[in-house]
């Protein structure tokens, strides 16, 4: 491979560092409002490309650490790395071979690359099927869309469950590839592989206003609250009234959340509902969802902004789109599988590592419930 062509796929993989390292410095900051940014410092890190000047990012409390980059200061990024990078982005082995000879010199068999690049299917299959041992009185259910290639390129949903256990720790408890657009009917079967797995009822499974979902939710767990996401109510109706309305709807919706309790939320949603279906007919439609919208009312007020919305998930598919759109398109569902499978892997090992605040009151309020 010509030296032109080298240099260019290097300035292309440190662009593609950089972006990551930068978008992930941001979502830091979104998430820890006490610091902020305090520009970069640089690193030259070996790879088969040669050595890259890097600009690492750096946040004032020194807490921000890249996730692409190891601990140690001397970094190399591994043939067997390369492969995997290439292998989940979509080549085939075959493919990646013939990348890898022009870039080494020397002829990598497919069979080699297969062995280097492939997550074993049997990794997978364990984080997809493990057992659900702990409780989770709170599940958040979502899905977004990832640009998948079978015959022709599409958008095609992922399903994702994220559950609250009674210690305050959250789960990845799994992430589901169908094909097509969500649909409620989806859920129901995904529901069925949660409680085959071991599963038990929820107090509130908290969602977007998907429907039949929440007939689906009755249906699969009698008792379960069905809570809906009030992230997804206010964004909804801001793109539905009229600009000059919308501050004052605003601060009446933060006002319901605000609510002492359930039968108060109720109230002023219903005094809400009334009021602004005069002008917006199609509020009305409200009305048989006051309930759904007010359940996280009835529990203690330091916990409540946890049971309320699906945020959490907003963010995991922020953050998935963003390493997406730096890579393109899936060019397989099986390539689609093993990145999901590592994004979604490694966020649960994160969450896992830690507890939510005020996780002693999660504990004392769900403690007898599993």
């Amino acid at each position: 491979m010509s030296d032109l062509i080298v240099t260019q796929l290097a300035e292309e993989f440190k662009k593609m560092l950089n972006e990551i390292m930068v978008r992930e410095r941001k979502r830091y900051l979104e998430e820890n409002k006490d610091t902020r940014a305090n520009g970069f410092y640089q690193r030259r890190p070996k790879t088969i490309l040669g050595e890259l000047d890097l600009d690492i990012p750096r946040t004032r409390d020194n807490g921000f650490k890249p996730s692409i980059l190891p601990e140690r200061k001397r970094v190399t990024f591994l043939l067997d790395d390369v492969i995997k990078a290439m292998f989940i982005a979509g080549l085939s082995a075959r493919k990646t071979g013939e990348v890898l000879k022009e870039l080494i010199g020397s002829s990598v068999s497919a069979s080699f690359i297969s062995s280097s690049a492939d997550i074993a299917d049997s990794l997978i299959e364990e984080f997809k099927n493990r057992t659900l041992s702990n409780y989770y009185p709170v599940l958040y259910i979502d899905a977004t869309y990832v640009p998948l290639k079978r015959d022709e390129l599409d958008k095609e949903a992922v399903y994702v469950v994220l559950g609250l256990r009674e210690d305050g720790k959250r789960e990845i408890l799994g992430y589901y590839l169908p094909g097509g657009d969500e649909k409620a009917s989806v859920w129901k079967d995904i529901f069925d592989d949660l409680i085959r797995r071991g599963l038990k009822q929820p107090k509130l499974v908290i969602s977007d206003d998907l429907t039949g979902l929440d007939n689906v939710i009755k249906e699969t767990f009698p008792v379960t609250s069905h809570q809906l996401c009030w992230f997804h109510l206010k964004r909804n109706l801001k793109n539905r009234v009229r600009k000059r309305h919308w501050n004052e709807i605003l601060s009446e919706l933060d006002e319901i959340i605000s609510s002492k309790d359930e039968d108060e939320g109720k109230r002023k949603m219903e005094i809400f509902i009334e009021k602004w279906s005069r002008i917006y007919r199609s509020l009305s439609n409200l009305r048989n969802k006051v309930q759904n919208y007010t359940h996280f009312l009835r529990y203690p007020d330091k916990i409540r902004s946890y049971l309320r919305s699906t945020n959490w998930m907003e963010r995991l598919f922020k953050e998935l789109k963003d390493y997406i759109r730096i890579r393109g398109y899936f060019q397989s569902e099986e390539s689609a599988d093993k990145f999901l499978y590592l994004f979604f892997s490694k966020k649960h090992e994160k969450f896992l590592s830690r507890r939510l605040i005020y996780s002693e009151v999660i504990e004392e309020v769900f403690r007898d419930e599993g």
